[in-house]
């Protein structure tokens, strides 16, 4: 089994049709239909019911989708994680109240700016409730 057969498993679930799938996936609908048949023949269960509506998950096929959502989820945390850099960069949202702002973070944020440009900070106040 590989991410790319969960993927197009998973697509076809959420869709109800391989025709949606294809088309999400931006794939023929011929290979969407024999991936699934692939999938279903290697696990030796049908995971999707048939009929003039769509598809509709088996049993079998709700529990693989769990753990397909899930395995999928982890490769793309993989897939970030790899991409990661000593040098951060895109937003960081910082809250904070006034009086911790002024006195503690403003000469941090400062030096943090100027260590990595490419990293849009904003700093959100609030007040401090009691």
């Amino acid at each position: 089994m590989e991410s790319g057969e969960l993927k197009i498993f998973q697509a076809v679930a959420r869709e109800g049709s391989i025709t949606k799938a294809a088309q999400a996936l931006n794939y023929v609908q011929s290979n969407v239909t024999t991936r699934i048949q692939q999938l279903e023949a290697e696990l030796k269960t049908p995971l999707f019911r048939r009929s003039n509506r769509g598809m509709t998950l088996t049993p079998a096929g709700k529990n693989l989708l769990e753990y397909a959502d899930r395995i999928l989820s982890l490769l793309d945390e993989a897939e970030k994680s790899a991409r990661y850099s000593e040098h951060p960069s895109g937003p960081l949202r910082i809250g904070s109240i006034e009086t911790a702002a002024v006195t503690h973070l403003t000469p941090l944020l400062k030096t943090y700016c100027l260590q990595y440009p490419d990293v849009q900070l904003s700093l959100r106040l609030g007040r401090r409730t009691a």
